[in-house]
């Protein structure tokens, strides 16, 4: 498994950690916050390492069909 999926799959276990907390609904609201900020952070970053993803995966596909 590369660092690259590594990371992903850390980041995604983090927001469903941070999903359970808050449907859970035991959190104070300044914890809430912090939560919600750093599960939008770690949502930007899982989709900025899908699009890498996504044209690493076009740029081969291309390769080989040349």
């Amino acid at each position: 498994m590369s660092k690259k999926n590594i990371h992903y799959d850390a980041s995604l276990r983090e927001l469903q950690s941070i999903l359970a907390k808050l449907q859970e609904g035991n959190i104070g609201l300044e914890d809430m916050r912090q939560e919600v900020t750093k599960a939008m952070h770690l949502i930007t970053t899982c989709r900025q390492q899908l699009r890498t993803m996504k044209e690493e995966i076009d740029q081969i596909t291309a390769e080989s069909v040349d």
